[in-house]
Protein backbone atom coordinates (compact mmCIF):
# COMPACT_ATOMS: atom_id res chain seq x y z
CA UNK A 1 0.00 0.00 0.00
CA UNK A 2 1.23 3.51 -0.85
CA UNK A 3 2.13 6.11 1.81
CA UNK A 4 -0.89 7.90 3.27
CA UNK A 5 -0.90 11.70 3.04
CA UNK A 6 -3.02 13.04 5.88
CA UNK A 7 -4.97 16.26 6.33
CA UNK A 8 -4.96 18.23 9.58
CA UNK A 9 -8.00 18.92 11.78
CA UNK A 10 -8.00 21.73 14.33
CA UNK A 11 -9.54 22.21 17.77
CA UNK A 12 -10.05 25.61 19.38
CA UNK A 13 -8.67 25.87 22.94
CA UNK A 14 -8.61 28.73 25.43
CA UNK A 15 -4.81 28.45 25.70
CA UNK A 16 -4.11 28.30 21.96
CA UNK A 17 -1.58 30.49 20.12
CA UNK A 18 -1.59 31.19 16.38
CA UNK A 19 1.86 30.02 15.22
CA UNK A 20 0.64 26.88 13.47
CA UNK A 21 -2.50 28.69 12.29
CA UNK A 22 -0.45 31.43 10.61
CA UNK A 23 1.82 28.87 8.97
CA UNK A 24 -1.30 27.25 7.50
CA UNK A 25 -3.07 30.44 6.43
CA UNK A 26 -5.70 30.36 9.18
CA UNK A 27 -6.79 33.55 10.93
CA UNK A 28 -7.90 31.97 14.22
CA UNK A 29 -5.68 30.74 17.05
CA UNK A 30 -6.19 26.98 17.23
CA UNK A 31 -4.30 25.37 20.08
CA UNK A 32 -4.56 21.78 18.84
CA UNK A 33 -4.05 20.37 15.35
CA UNK A 34 -4.73 16.66 15.00
CA UNK A 35 -2.13 15.33 12.54
CA UNK A 36 -2.44 11.55 12.74
CA UNK A 37 -5.54 10.04 14.29
CA UNK A 38 -7.65 6.94 13.88
CA UNK A 39 -9.49 7.60 17.14
CA UNK A 40 -13.32 7.66 17.16
CA UNK A 41 -13.19 11.27 18.38
CA UNK A 42 -11.25 12.48 15.36
CA UNK A 43 -10.21 10.69 12.16
CA UNK A 44 -7.54 12.11 9.87
CA UNK A 45 -8.66 12.49 6.24
CA UNK A 46 -6.44 10.57 3.81
CA UNK A 47 -5.85 13.14 1.10
CA UNK A 48 -4.58 10.69 -1.51
CA UNK A 49 -7.57 8.39 -0.97
CA UNK A 50 -10.46 10.84 -1.51
CA UNK A 51 -13.47 10.20 0.70
CA UNK A 52 -11.54 8.00 3.14
CA UNK A 53 -10.25 8.69 6.62
CA UNK A 54 -7.44 6.90 8.40
CA UNK A 55 -9.73 4.81 10.61
CA UNK A 56 -11.65 3.54 7.58
CA UNK A 57 -8.47 2.64 5.70
CA UNK A 58 -7.16 0.72 8.73
CA UNK A 59 -10.45 -1.12 9.29
CA UNK A 60 -10.52 -2.18 5.63
CA UNK A 61 -6.85 -3.27 5.54
CA UNK A 62 -5.59 -3.68 9.12
CA UNK A 63 -2.54 -5.82 8.40
CA UNK A 64 -1.56 -3.94 5.25
CA UNK A 65 -1.55 -0.65 7.11
CA UNK A 66 -0.43 -1.54 10.63
CA UNK A 67 1.50 -4.78 10.29
CA UNK A 68 0.93 -8.36 11.42
CA UNK A 69 -0.68 -8.70 14.84
CA UNK A 70 -1.31 -4.98 15.34
CA UNK A 71 -4.65 -3.27 15.95
CA UNK A 72 -6.02 0.15 16.84
CA UNK A 73 -4.42 -0.15 20.27
CA UNK A 74 -1.06 0.20 18.50
CA UNK A 75 -2.08 3.10 16.26
CA UNK A 76 -0.18 6.20 17.32
CA UNK A 77 -1.88 9.57 17.64
CA UNK A 78 0.00 12.76 16.77
CA UNK A 79 -1.01 16.38 17.27
CA UNK A 80 0.52 19.83 17.22
CA UNK A 81 0.06 21.84 20.42
CA UNK A 82 0.56 25.61 20.19
CA UNK A 83 0.31 27.54 23.45
CA UNK A 84 0.01 31.15 24.57
CA UNK A 85 -0.99 30.11 28.11
CA UNK A 86 -0.24 27.10 30.27
CA UNK A 87 -2.48 24.05 30.00
CA UNK A 88 -4.36 22.61 32.95
CA UNK A 89 -2.53 20.11 35.14
CA UNK A 90 -3.85 16.79 33.90
CA UNK A 91 -3.36 13.04 33.89
CA UNK A 92 -4.25 10.17 31.56
CA UNK A 93 -5.23 6.63 32.55
CA UNK A 94 -3.36 3.42 31.86
CA UNK A 95 -4.83 0.65 29.72
CA UNK A 96 -6.10 -1.24 32.75
CA UNK A 97 -8.06 1.70 34.19
CA UNK A 98 -9.12 3.54 31.01
CA UNK A 99 -12.86 4.02 30.48
CA UNK A 100 -14.68 1.47 28.36
CA UNK A 101 -14.12 2.08 24.66
CA UNK A 102 -10.80 3.89 25.07
CA UNK A 103 -7.17 3.03 25.78
CA UNK A 104 -4.60 4.35 28.20
CA UNK A 105 -2.55 7.32 27.10
CA UNK A 106 1.19 7.74 27.26
CA UNK A 107 2.57 10.64 25.28
CA UNK A 108 5.64 12.68 24.44
CA UNK A 109 6.41 16.21 23.29
CA UNK A 110 9.03 17.37 20.81
CA UNK A 111 9.53 21.12 21.15
CA UNK A 112 9.57 22.82 17.76
CA UNK A 113 9.94 26.24 19.33
CA UNK A 114 9.76 27.90 22.75
CA UNK A 115 10.20 31.42 24.03
CA UNK A 116 13.00 32.06 26.55
CA UNK A 117 11.91 30.97 30.02
CA UNK A 118 9.27 28.52 28.79
CA UNK A 119 8.63 25.54 31.05
CA UNK A 120 6.41 22.49 31.22
CA UNK A 121 5.19 20.39 34.15
CA UNK A 122 6.07 16.71 34.38
CA UNK A 123 5.82 14.88 37.69
CA UNK A 124 5.62 15.90 41.34
CA UNK A 125 8.16 16.50 44.11
CA UNK A 126 6.34 14.14 46.47
CA UNK A 127 5.05 10.60 46.14
CA UNK A 128 2.48 11.14 48.91
CA UNK A 129 -1.06 11.53 47.54
CA UNK A 130 -2.25 12.99 50.86
CA UNK A 131 0.28 15.82 50.59
CA UNK A 132 -1.06 16.61 47.12
CA UNK A 133 -4.66 16.55 48.42
CA UNK A 134 -3.79 19.07 51.12
CA UNK A 135 -1.93 21.24 48.59
CA UNK A 136 -5.05 21.36 46.43
CA UNK A 137 -7.10 22.43 49.43
CA UNK A 138 -4.73 25.16 50.62
CA UNK A 139 -3.71 26.44 47.19
CA UNK A 140 -0.05 25.37 47.32
CA UNK A 141 -0.08 22.70 44.59
CA UNK A 142 2.31 24.70 42.40
CA UNK A 143 5.06 24.16 44.98
CA UNK A 144 4.93 20.40 44.41
CA UNK A 145 4.99 20.39 40.60
CA UNK A 146 8.25 19.60 38.81
CA UNK A 147 8.91 22.23 36.13
CA UNK A 148 11.23 21.60 33.19
CA UNK A 149 12.76 24.51 31.25
CA UNK A 150 12.58 23.71 27.53
CA UNK A 151 14.02 25.03 24.29
CA UNK A 152 13.82 24.18 20.61
CA UNK A 153 14.64 20.52 19.97
CA UNK A 154 14.05 19.25 23.51
CA UNK A 155 11.90 16.15 24.03
CA UNK A 156 10.09 14.63 26.98
CA UNK A 157 8.23 11.34 27.45
CA UNK A 158 5.18 11.38 29.75
CA UNK A 159 4.01 7.94 30.97
CA UNK A 160 0.32 7.36 31.60
CA UNK A 161 -0.59 8.04 35.22
CA UNK A 162 1.76 11.02 35.70
CA UNK A 163 0.64 14.60 36.33
CA UNK A 164 1.79 16.93 33.54
CA UNK A 165 1.04 20.08 31.56
CA UNK A 166 2.55 21.94 28.66
CA UNK A 167 3.46 25.50 29.60
CA UNK A 168 2.90 28.80 27.84
CA UNK A 169 4.75 29.95 24.70
CA UNK A 170 5.60 26.48 23.39
CA UNK A 171 4.94 24.89 20.02
CA UNK A 172 5.31 21.11 20.22
CA UNK A 173 4.29 17.97 18.41
CA UNK A 174 2.76 15.30 20.60
CA UNK A 175 3.43 11.65 19.81
CA UNK A 176 1.26 9.36 21.88
CA UNK A 177 -1.00 6.36 22.10
CA UNK A 178 -4.49 6.08 20.64
CA UNK A 179 -6.54 7.65 23.42
CA UNK A 180 -8.56 10.78 24.08
CA UNK A 181 -9.19 10.41 27.82
CA UNK A 182 -7.89 13.32 29.89
CA UNK A 183 -8.63 14.01 33.55
CA UNK A 184 -8.24 17.68 34.52
CA UNK A 185 -6.55 17.88 37.93
CA UNK A 186 -6.03 21.61 38.42
CA UNK A 187 -6.83 24.62 36.22
CA UNK A 188 -5.55 27.74 38.01
CA UNK A 189 -9.15 28.93 38.57
CA UNK A 190 -9.81 29.57 34.89
CA UNK A 191 -13.29 29.91 33.43
CA UNK A 192 -14.81 29.03 30.08
CA UNK A 193 -16.30 31.46 27.53
CA UNK A 194 -19.48 31.73 29.65
CA UNK A 195 -17.54 32.56 32.80
CA UNK A 196 -18.04 29.14 34.40
CA UNK A 197 -15.17 27.29 36.08
CA UNK A 198 -13.94 24.48 33.87
CA UNK A 199 -14.82 21.09 35.43
CA UNK A 200 -12.19 19.11 37.31
CA UNK A 201 -11.97 15.32 37.54
CA UNK A 202 -10.34 14.86 40.93
CA UNK A 203 -11.85 11.47 41.79
CA UNK A 204 -10.74 9.94 38.50
CA UNK A 205 -7.37 11.69 38.67
CA UNK A 206 -6.46 10.28 42.07
CA UNK A 207 -7.61 6.83 40.97
CA UNK A 208 -5.16 6.73 38.04
CA UNK A 209 -2.23 8.90 39.19
CA UNK A 210 1.03 7.31 40.30
CA UNK A 211 2.94 10.09 42.06
CA UNK A 212 6.20 8.13 41.91
CA UNK A 213 6.44 8.26 38.12
CA UNK A 214 9.20 10.24 36.41
CA UNK A 215 9.41 11.53 32.83
CA UNK A 216 12.28 10.89 30.42
CA UNK A 217 13.85 14.13 29.20
CA UNK A 218 16.13 14.27 26.14
CA UNK A 219 17.89 17.56 25.35
CA UNK A 220 17.98 18.84 21.80
CA UNK A 221 20.75 17.78 19.41
CA UNK A 222 21.83 18.50 15.85
CA UNK A 223 22.59 14.84 15.12
CA UNK A 224 20.41 11.76 14.59
CA UNK A 225 19.38 10.39 17.96
CA UNK A 226 16.74 8.34 19.76
CA UNK A 227 14.19 10.52 21.49
CA UNK A 228 12.00 7.77 22.94
CA UNK A 229 12.35 4.05 23.48
CA UNK A 230 9.21 3.68 25.54
CA UNK A 231 7.08 0.60 26.24
CA UNK A 232 4.48 1.79 23.72
CA UNK A 233 6.52 3.43 20.94
CA UNK A 234 9.87 4.70 19.69
CA UNK A 235 10.71 8.12 18.26
CA UNK A 236 13.93 8.94 16.39
CA UNK A 237 14.99 12.38 15.20
CA UNK A 238 16.71 12.30 11.80
CA UNK A 239 18.71 14.94 9.95
CA UNK A 240 18.91 13.74 6.35
CA UNK A 241 21.20 15.50 3.89
CA UNK A 242 21.81 15.28 0.13
CA UNK A 243 22.44 11.54 0.19
CA UNK A 244 19.13 9.61 -0.02
CA UNK A 245 18.27 7.56 3.07
CA UNK A 246 16.01 4.51 3.03
CA UNK A 247 13.55 3.99 5.89
CA UNK A 248 12.16 0.46 6.10
CA UNK A 249 8.90 -0.42 7.77
CA UNK A 250 10.23 -3.67 9.26
CA UNK A 251 7.57 -5.18 11.52
CA UNK A 252 5.18 -2.18 11.74
CA UNK A 253 3.99 0.95 9.99
CA UNK A 254 6.03 4.16 10.40
CA UNK A 255 4.90 7.76 10.91
CA UNK A 256 7.19 10.45 9.46
CA UNK A 257 6.66 13.97 10.80
CA UNK A 258 8.32 16.91 9.09
CA UNK A 259 9.84 19.36 11.59
CA UNK A 260 11.91 21.06 8.87
CA UNK A 261 11.28 22.36 5.37
CA UNK A 262 9.06 20.94 2.61
CA UNK A 263 10.36 17.66 1.21
CA UNK A 264 9.20 14.52 -0.59
CA UNK A 265 8.87 10.87 0.41
CA UNK A 266 9.79 8.57 -2.48
CA UNK A 267 8.06 5.20 -2.81
CA UNK A 268 8.40 2.95 -5.85
CA UNK A 269 9.70 5.90 -7.83
CA UNK A 270 6.73 8.11 -6.98
CA UNK A 271 7.08 11.33 -4.95
CA UNK A 272 4.66 11.97 -2.07
CA UNK A 273 4.83 15.53 -0.69
CA UNK A 274 5.70 15.90 2.98
CA UNK A 275 5.13 19.56 3.72
CA UNK A 276 6.61 21.38 6.69
CA UNK A 277 4.68 20.63 9.91
CA UNK A 278 2.86 17.68 8.31
CA UNK A 279 3.01 13.91 8.83
CA UNK A 280 2.69 10.89 6.57
CA UNK A 281 1.90 7.29 7.46
CA UNK A 282 4.02 4.67 5.71
CA UNK A 283 1.95 1.45 5.84
CA UNK A 284 3.70 -1.75 6.84
CA UNK A 285 3.06 -3.22 3.38
CA UNK A 286 4.81 -0.26 1.69
CA UNK A 287 8.10 -1.88 2.68
CA UNK A 288 10.37 1.15 2.49
CA UNK A 289 10.58 4.79 1.44
CA UNK A 290 13.44 7.13 0.60
CA UNK A 291 14.09 10.71 1.69
CA UNK A 292 16.77 13.34 1.28
CA UNK A 293 17.21 16.91 2.56
CA UNK A 294 14.79 16.36 5.41
CA UNK A 295 14.50 16.94 9.16
CA UNK A 296 11.97 14.44 10.47
CA UNK A 297 10.72 12.50 13.44
CA UNK A 298 10.34 8.77 12.78
CA UNK A 299 7.73 7.21 15.10
CA UNK A 300 6.90 3.53 15.39
CA UNK A 301 4.63 1.52 17.70
CA UNK A 302 5.84 -1.39 19.76
CA UNK A 303 3.99 -4.68 19.69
Amino acid sequence: MKPLILGSLHDYTIWGADNISKARGEDKAYGTWWEVSAHPYCQSPVLNMPGKNLLEVIEENPEEVLGPGLGLHEMLRLAWLDTKDRLSIQVHPQDDNAPEGDFGKSESWYVLDAKPGATLVAGTKTTDADVIRRALEDGTLDEYLVKWPVKKGDFIYIPSGMLHALGADITAIEVGTNSNTTYRFYDYGRTDAQGNPRPLHLKESFEVTDFSLKPVFVPGSNEDHVLADAPQFTVVERFIGDEPVEIETGETYVVLSNVGENTDVIWNGEAFPLKALSSIVVPWSAGKVTLKNAHILESRPKK
